[in-house]
């Protein structure tokens, strides 16, 4: 027993040496880097700019960060503003919180001030009492400065409220509030989520790939008539003014630095999209060399053109270019896409995928996805026949947004696409789930207000009833999906609550 005893002392020992080796290594930063930030591979390295190797230590396992974060607040002064930080100083050991109290960007008011003044006056005491005094003397210092102390205050426990930066900068959170005491047979579950729009940062590439075989000639369309080709609101039609739509909102939000375009049936093709010599694959969506009010992809958009079968379709400006409508082959426009890719130079890469019909040849799409660079493929099932699950062995749409993060969508009127796509690039929440003690989750985003999807910035209220608890204590989680320029993510808020109801915090 005794020898069992030394043991675990001594690897004790071990862990509190290498910890706090951890800590006297992150104490040698600058107050610009937060303390939380890592290598993927390494907790206590770090670049000073943004790398796709860069984690979050903060809590749990290392998190991804954006671009977008790692500019505005890792590698930051203002990172003691950031919820994850403020989360992850409350769960380290508090002989070590010293290491990591570096200045905050915003001075101090008066309360704070006088707060840091007793912190310095105070001897160094490591009894319970002198911890305890630490860890709540420091939590009011950071949470002034972060606008959190009125939370710690009032509650003396952590708020259950989470945040993140979605792929293109958005911020996304959620939180959840209380839960009433059982009324009958049910409880009153009461939760927030929020998304708002950071300042814009052109960082995402955007690719537009439209279906040119030959049934976009064909039912009921919207549009009039863009590509001049006597056919007025066809499918093709549609597609068109969607895309311009879509465009439209990009060169409105700021946060699309370049935009592509590719056209698809039998084979595929990239239009080109400059007066330059040669193959100009990619532009800036508000790009219009020969000043004439058209953007330039807008003008190869409007030059689109299909035909019936073995005959080519493709894009008339800058260079003609074209490939064959034999059939429908996603595979084509996906490596076309994927292609036009590789060419970007934004962290951020999202295509939009419109077709109108089936996969009927080519490869499997789970041999041409993911792309190299990694693609989000946003899709779009657009039209009365098309659907987003397909019954074939190549795949469908559904199966091009799985592989990619992406989402799929069925547009059955078509009409409606052009206002559908414009919300591509603008920060929305798209649902809501909930969870109780870890079972299936529940979509509640129609018992919401507003309900989902909805155009951020919005905040979203909740207050959804649920069977009334059992005694004890559950774990409730709120999911919330969402999406902007650069793709789609999520945030998900978990509390502790015993059955008989009451605040709920963060477990």
């Amino acid at each position: 027993m005794f020898g069992r005893r030394k043991r675990e002392q001594e690897e004790e020992a071990a862990r509190e040496a290498e910890r706090g080796a951890l800590f006297a290594e992150l104490a040698k930063r600058p107050d610009t880097i937060c303390p939380f930030l890592g290598m993927a591979g390494n907790r206590t390295d770090y670049q000073e700019g943004v790398t796709q190797e860069h984690r979050c230590y903060a809590f749990g396992d290392p998190a991804e960060l954006s671009a977008e974060q790692q500019q505005k607040v890792c590698l930051q002064p203002g990172y003691g503003n950031c919820p994850r930080y403020l989360r992850g100083v409350l769960v380290i050991p508090t002989e070590e919180l010293e290491a990591l109290r570096h200045p905050q960007p915003v001075p101090p008011r008066p309360a704070a001030a006088a707060a840091a003044a007793v912190a310095k006056t105070q001897p160094d005491r490591r009894g319970r009492g002198g911890l305890i005094a630490t860890v709540v003397l420091v939590l009011l210092i950071v949470g002034v400065a972060a606008g959190g102390g009125y939370w710690y205050l009032r509650n003396q426990v952590p708020s259950s409220a989470v945040a993140t930066a979605l792929p293109g900068g958005t911020n996304l959170s959620a939180e959840l509030v209380s839960l009433s005491e059982p009324e009958g047979d049910s409880q009153s579950l009461i939760a927030a989520t929020e998304i708002e729009g950071a300042a814009p940062v052109p960082d995402t590439t955007l690719v537009y790939v439209i279906d040119l075989s030959r049934t976009t000639l064909e039912g009921p369309g919207c549009g009039g008539d863009p590509n001049g080709d006597g056919l007025v609101d066809t499918p093709l039609d549609c597609e068109i003014a969607a895309a311009t739509a879509l465009n439209v909102q990009a060169v409105d939000n700021g946060t699309v630095g370049e935009v592509g375009l590719v056209g698809f049936a039998g084979g595929a093709t990239t239009a080109d999209l400059s007066p330059e010599q040669g193959i100009q694959v990619l532009t800036a969506p508000n790009q219009d060399d020969d000043d004439d009010g058209v953007t330039n992809v807008v003008e190869a958009l409007e030059s689109a053109y299909s035909a019936q079968r073995i005959e080519p379709v493709g894009f008339r400006v800058f260079t003609p270019v074209s490939t064959e409508t034999r059939s429908t082959e996603f595979s084509a426009g996906v490596t076309a896409a994927c292609q036009v890719m590789d060419e970007a130079a934004t962290p951020n890469r999202l295509v939009v995928f419109l077709s109108d019909g089936r996969n009927r040849s080519g490869d499997p799409l789970a041999s041409v996805l993911p792309c190299d660079a990694a693609t989000v493929f946003q899709t779009f099932a657009a039209g009365a026949e098309a659907r987003c699950e397909q019954e074939t062995e190549l795949g469908g749409l559904q199966e091009i947004a799985d592989l990619t993060d992406g989402l799929c969508i069925t547009v059955v009127d078509l009409s409606q696409l052009p206002s559908i796509l414009e919300s591509v690039v603008s920060p929305q929440i798209l649902r809501i789930q909930l969870a109780l003690d870890g079972g299936d989750p529940i979509d509640i985003s129609r018992d919401v207000s507003p309900q989902p999807p909805e155009a951020g910035p919005v905040k979203i209220d909740v207050d959804y009833r649920i069977d009334a608890l059992p005694a004890g204590e559950h774990e409730i989680c709120m999911t919330v999906f969402a999406s902007d320029a650069g793709g789609n993510g999520e945030v998900q808020s978990c509390a502790t609550v015993d059955a008989a109801g009451g605040k709920l915090t963060s477990n």
